[in-house]
């Protein structure tokens, strides 16, 4: 395998965190009304903490936004029992199609948000594959200076930032492009509660016999850089960091 489409990966996860120039009180930060044209099913306010998330449907999943001070990040989950595949953990959908309704629901937001110095988009993906060796032959393809060995590879873990200077114009403005590969295998857990109370359930774990290859990306503006951004540029950046995270997932660890 060399590569793979945008349409192969499930999303588990998408985020946008932006870090912001002056503080804001939370209670009265109210974000997701006016982006969603409708009042959130939840409200949770912790006044001692100074946060607040508000959430509700998007899409197939939960679209989730959590205020503090000087940080706001949105979040698309998996809604409970809903669109869920078969050979996977819960997730929210497709990420071909989430990645082109979540960015256009962002930056409608981001044209009126408050002022920011950094921000970051981040997704955690999975990709079924017919066996736990199969899921390491594509993270083979995927990883082209680490020698995977398909066959005789236990426990895989790889994390690296490949750091680039961002197009935009902006002076000193660089991106983080860290991401994290992994294999896994679902364990199906069975418990039996049909006894007569007196003795504990019986439990019994069946390995599923499919594997998963797991991506988790973080691009992101370097924590060096602390001036505000232009409101003018930040649609751009953030369209950079979404492409950044969509040609990780395509081409795999490129520079």
């Amino acid at each position: 395998m060399d590569g793979c489409s945008l349409g192969d990966w499930y999303a588990e996860e998408l985020r946008l965190s932006v870090f912001l120039s002056d503080a804001i009180d939370p209670a009265r930060a109210h974000f997701w009304e006016p982006l969603l044209g409708h009042a959130p099913d939840e409200v949770y306010n912790r006044p001692r903490e100074q946060r607040v998330r508000e959430e509700g449907p998007f899409l197939n999943g939960r679209l989730r936004v959590e205020v503090s001070v000087n940080r706001v990040d949105w979040r698309l989950l998996p809604a409970p029992g809903i669109g869920h595949h078969r050979d996977l953990p819960p997730v929210v959908g497709s990420y071909e199609v989430l990645e082109k309704d979540f960015r256009a629901l962002m930056l409608k937001w981001l044209a009126d948000c408050p002022s920011l110095h950094r921000l970051g988009y981040g997704s955690e993906l999975l990709l079924p594959a017919g066996s736990l060796p199969d899921a390491y032959g594509k993270l083979d393809g995927l990883l082209r200076g680490v020698d995977v060995e398909p066959e005789d590879t236990h426990d895989f873990l790889y994390r690296i930032n490949r750091r680039r200077t961002s197009s935009c114009g902006v002076e000193g403005l660089e991106i983080n492009r860290i991401s994290t590969w992994s294999a896994v295998q679902i364990i199906e857990t069975f418990v039996d509660v049909s006894g007569d109370g007196e003795r504990p359930p019986k439990v019994t774990r069946r390995p599923n016999p499919g594997g998963i290859c797991r991506l988790e990306f973080d691009i992101n503006t370097i924590p060096e850089f602390d001036r505000t951004l232009d409101k003018d540029v930040v649609p751009e950046i953030f369209n950079e960091l979404v492409d950044a995270g969509n040609e990780i997932s395509v081409k795999g660890d490129v520079s």
